[in-house]
């Protein structure tokens, strides 16, 4: 059916995918390259005021950081439940490290290990681990709203974002590279559909050789296969899964 409707209305169809891949592409880019933060499985796009703001299963986060001389203020709101943070970049023996308020009161002071990008850990004098990556696993049941404020780590990896101002990206170019892998060969197998037969057999063959029903059956399944990998890749890549 879907090869009937393509040769009777071959430019018809040929002008929708063109309008609709100059819609979808650069809307796609543009989601792929938003600036914001990551968060809990949420994704915070920087606001034109400066914010950060994004929603993950009903929850609405808003994030507020402002620099200082030595470290950062952070006004955090987890549906419309503010709290306010600050982050005091120190050394302690020559070690990073950070102190940390909340509301006004010290409430901890720390060394910091960066153990990869925007991912810490703080240690106490004490040299007990207080908290790496924040993670929320959603169970279905009425979670405690302590769950999605920041933890230290968090607080202090905000922090150096903002006095960096280098910021996370929603997604990850690197699977628009494997798309391509797959996209290529399909638009040619699409463009030219003996191409690859006769790159592979035509050597071995006298004369004209036509593809046989069961080579074209296999090339169907094959561009379907190429089409669910390109999507796949695509929406990876637009959820930075890495």
């Amino acid at each position: 059916m879907l090869t009937r409707i393509w040769k009777t209305y071959k430019k018809q169809c040929i002008i929708a995918i063109v309008a609709l891949a100059a819609v979808l592409i650069p809307l796609y880019l543009y989601f792929m390259f938003q600036t914001g933060i990551w968060y809990q499985d949420a994704f915070l796009v920087k606001q034109r005021d400066g914010s950060f703001q994004g929603k993950k299963d009903g929850i609405h986060y808003v994030l507020h950081i402002t620099p200082t001389q030595n470290g950062a203020q952070i006004d955090f709101s987890v549906n419309g439940q503010s709290r306010q943070y600050e982050v005091v970049k120190t050394e302690l023996d020559g070690i990073p490290a950070a102190e940390f308020y909340e509301n006004g009161e010290q409430v901890l002071e720390g060394t910091v290990m960066n153990l990869e990008r925007n991912y810490y850990l703080v240690i106490n004098n004490e040299e007990d681990i207080i908290d790496g990556m924040d993670i929320h696993i959603s169970t279905g049941e009425e979670s405690d709203p302590e769950e999605y404020f920041p933890k230290y780590g968090t607080q202090y990896s905000w922090t150096v974002m903002c006095l960096e101002d280098s910021y996370d990206r929603r997604g990850e170019p690197m699977f628009l590279f494997f798309a391509a892998l797959f996209g290529i060969p399909l638009f040619l197998d699409i463009r030219y559909p003996d191409l690859f037969f006769e790159l592979r057999y035509r050597r071995y063959v006298d004369g004209d050789c036509e593809p046989s029903e069961y080579y074209r059956f296999w090339q169907v399944i094959g561009r379907v296969i190429s089409a669910i990998a390109i999507i796949i890749f695509l929406w990876m890549g637009l959820l930075n899964i890495v």
